[in-house]
C-alpha cells in the first residue's frame, strides 16, 4: 500500500520493510532537495526522514543535514546509509509536533510526504516555522488525491472505516486555501510546484503484494481479516491497479503530487 492519502493514526513506521517504500519515494526526495536549491554549508532538516532520503540528498549537495523520524529502526537504517556513503548527515528520533531543535536552527526544512501525516497539522507547521532561520525556506511534498494509487489506497481505507465504524479526519494538504490558512499565522504565503512520481513493478499483482509489508498494511490487515473483508478489498484494489496500468507488459502508474514552499520572513 502506498502512503498516498491514508490517515495513519498511531502507526509504527518501523514495522515491516519500509525500505521498499522509501526507495520508491527517493526520486521525490531528490526533486524536493533540488527545488530547495540547497547550498554547501547550509543546515538542512528533513522531518519524518524515514530511511534518510532527503537528508542524504542534501548532504550530497554539501549541506550539514539532519534527519528526524519517530521510528528508531528507520533512524538506524538512515545512519547506516550515511556512514556507508560517508555523508555529513546525522539522524535523531523525535516527534514532528515537538521538534528537538533550537529555534532558528536551520536554513532549510524539508519533509517528503511526512508532515502530511501529522495528527495536528497546525502544530507541526508551527514547529517547522519555529526552527527555520530568518529568510529560511521550508518545502513539503503532498499527494494529489487522484490517480490509481490514490484510488487503491482509498479502497483499503473505506474497508478499514467499515470494519471500525469510524473514519479519522484528515487535513486537505492539496487544498491551497486550507494550506494558506494553516500558514497565515506565520506571515507567509505558500508557493506551489507540480510534480509526478512513477510507480513500477513486474505486474499489478506484484505491486499490490509488495505493499502488504507497508506499515499501514501491516497495521490494518488484522482489522480486515477479522471483519472478513480482506480478500474483497484486495480484489477491488487489484482491479483498480489493473485498470490504471500504463504498461502493456509490466506495471506502471503515475501519481501526481505537489510541493508547498514557504519562506520565513527575515
Amino acid at each position: 500500500m502506498s502512503t498516498s492519502t491514508a490517515q495513519p493514526g498511531s502507526i509504527d513506521w518501523g514495522m515491516g520493510p519500509y525500505e521498499t517504500t522509501a526507495a520508491e519515494l527517493e526520486p521525490a526526495a531528490a526533486h524536493l532537495v533540488s527545488l530547495a536549491h540547497v547550498l554547501a554549508g547550509e543546515c538542512v532538516l528533513d522531518i519524518a526522514t524515514g530511511t534518510g532520503n532527503a537528508a542524504l540528498a542534501a548532504a550530497r549537495e554539501g549541506a550539514t543535514a539532519t534527519g528526524m523520524d519517530a521510528a528508531p529502526r528507520l533512524i538506524e537504517v538512515a545512519r547506516q546509509r550515511a556512514a556507508s556513503d560517508r555523508l555529513d548527515a546525522s539522524f535523531v528520533v523525535g516527534d514532528l509536533h515537538e521538534l528537538p531543535f533550537e529555534s532558528g536552527s536551520f536554513d532549510c526544512v524539508v519533509s517528503v510526504f511526512g508532515i502530511i501525516f501529522a495528527a495536528d497539522p497546525q502544530r507541526a507547521v508551527a514547529e517547522l516555522m519555529r526552527v527555520l532561520a530568518p529568510s529560511g525556506r521550508g518545502l513539503i511534498s503532498v499527494w494529489v488525491p487522484a490517480g490509481p494509487i490514490d484510488a487503491m489506497v482509498s479502497v483499503f481505507m473505506r474497508a478499514v472505516a467499515q470494519a471500525t465504524g469510524s473514519r479519522p479526519p484528515r487535513f486537505a494538504w492539496n487544498d491551497e486555501q486550507a494550506v494558506e490558512r494553516l500558514f497565515a499565522p506565520h506571515g507567509v504565503e505558500p508557493a506551489w510546484h507540480e510534480a509526478e512520481l512513477p510507480h513500477t513493478s513486474g505486474s499489478p499483482e506484484q505491486y499490490l503484494d509488495r505493499g502488504r509489508s507497508h506499515p499501514l498494511s501491516v497495521t490494518t490487515a488484522p482489522l480486515l481479516e477479522h471483519a472478513g473483508t480482506a480478500t474483497a478489498a484486495y480484489e477491488e484494489a487489484l482491479a483498480v491497479l489493473r485498470a490504471g496500468n500504463e504498461s502493456a507488459d509490466a506495471f506502471l502508474v503515475t501519481s501526481s503530487y505537489r510541493v508547498i514552499e514557504v519562506k520565513r520572513p527575515s
